[in-house]
């Protein structure tokens, strides 16, 4: 599978970094989550060919994830600000600036840590189920709907109930269910996941609402009606607390928008990306 995507890595401050693009034009990176198996080809692989017809569009794996260096947790700690230097290393290593940026879940808490730690690099910004606004707090409160994602076992069976649990209309391919497990089998793989979702359990995954309220780009926050994984009231608080939000709630969707509804998806996008 995958065959239309050639891998690509570089060096980003000495962690090697796996990506695949698609098409020319101004750059779009695409953000992936932080769930067991996720990497930028099987999250936004029904998305790159709609974008590539009007941008260059980049998807990478963050660190710790898919064919990115996964170093060691005795000697690299798995934070937010870890992941939020590595894709600002990324943007910088590739020569971009300005780019659009889509994260989507951590993907979205990373995009977000970019855009307020770097905003000279971001032109706009979609949060796509993005964990800004989830606490400690919530994640005690939320663990037994998080607790297949958080909590994964590393089965196959376990890979069904987690794209289960993301998702509200969307049956996987078993190519799909095979690849996403598959990634998750290599021991230095599985304990940098141990680690990231070790620490996002005890830090949470978000921003207070005064750095929300600072974003200076525009930005577009969506949602699914059905995500348990950030629920829509989480996505409304988003919406209201940054001022020059639009927002976008897909019914009869969980937290992987830009899969179950591909079309819709990247047709709101590029409308935002190319307004004035």
């Amino acid at each position: 599978m995958f065959e239309q995507f050639e891998s690509r890595f570089i060096d980003c401050d000495g962690i090697r970094t796996h990506y695949v693009e698609m098409g020319t034009g101004e750059p779009l990176i695409l953000v992936h989550g932080g769930g067991a198996g996720a990497d930028g080809r099987s999250n936004f692989e029904l998305n790159m060919p709609l974008f590539a017809q009007h941008k260059r569009v980049i998807a990478y794996d963050m660190v710790g994830f898919g064919l990115t260096e996964a170093p060691d947790p005795t000697t690299f700690a798995y934070t937010q600000q870890a992941r939020t230097d590595h894709l600002i290393s990324f943007i910088k290593a590739l020569g971009l600036s300005q780019v659009c940026l889509i994260g989507n879940s951590m993907g979205g808490t990373t995009a977000c840590g970019v855009a307020l730690k770097a905003p000279e690099l971001v032109r706009k910004l979609v949060l796509m189920g993005a964990a800004i606004n989830t606490t400690p707090e919530d994640m005690v409160a939320s663990r037994a709907a998080l607790a297949p994602v958080m909590g994964y076992d590393g089965s196959l069976a376990g890979m069904r109930t987690i794209i289960a649990t993301l998702t509200h209309s969307y049956t996987p391919s078993e190519d799909i269910v095979h690849y996403r497990h598959q990634a998750t089998l290599q021991p230095k793989t599985a304990a940098a996941y141990k680690a990231t979702m070790g620490w996002a359990r005890q830090n949470g995954l978000c921003y207070s609402a005064e750095q929300l309220a600072a974003l200076a780009m525009p930005v577009l926050v969506v949602g699914g009606k059905n995500d348990v994984m950030v629920p829509v009231k989480k996505i409304f608080d988003q919406i209201l607390t940054i001022p020059q939000a639009y927002g976008f709630i897909f019914p009869n969707c969980g937290h992987w928008v830009m899969i179950e509804y591909p079309d819709q998806f990247c047709d709101l996008t590029l409308d935002f990306f190319d307004r004035k």
